[in-house]
């Protein structure tokens, strides 16, 4: 992985910040994003004291435009993307009658139209590398999961 860029959506904790640590050990230039500006610097910091070379890109995957902002800091910064993780995601635990519409929407908005969105925009750049795109899933995704309709669905 020496030498490539690899873009992490939700990569300030869990499997995302997991991910960025191995990426960044196996010598990858690591490009974490997050909603949350606080726990973003403070991943960063710790891919950097951990020897990471890491850019930290504040993005909500909900938003196109932020998605596309991602994608152009990343190429502005190093010039090409090799992998793209999807990984930002929410989940929700609550029976489908007595769930707002709301709370599906952001679910599809995030885990959905984020995955979406990101790859469109580094799809060219990927396209030129001959890079992969790899998505964080549930097994939620296959079989639906009790109190979980929408995040199954998204």
């Amino acid at each position: 992985m020496r030498g490539k860029v690899v873009i992490i959506t939700g990569g300030s904790s869990g499997i995302g910040l997991a991910l960025a640590q191995e990426f960044g050990r196996l010598g990858a230039f690591v490009v974490i994003s997050a909603r949350n500006r606080e726990r973003l610097d403070q991943a960063a910091a710790d891919l950097r004291w951990e020897g990471a070379e890491v850019l930290a890109v504040q993005a909500d995957v909900s938003r196109e435009e932020d998605c596309k902002s991602l994608i152009e800091k990343t190429i502005a910064e190093k010039g090409r993307i090799d992998v793209l993780v999807n990984n930002a995601g929410l989940s929700m635990r609550a029976a489908f009658k007595d769930t707002d519409l709301s709370v599906i929407k952001t679910l599809m908005d995030v885990n959905f139209w984020g995955t979406v969105y990101c790859t469109k925009f580094a799809l060219p750049w990927l396209l030129e590398t001959k890079g992969s795109v790899v998505g964080i899933i549930s097994v939620a995704g296959y079989i639906g999961l009790p109190g979980r309709t929408g995040y199954s669905a998204s």
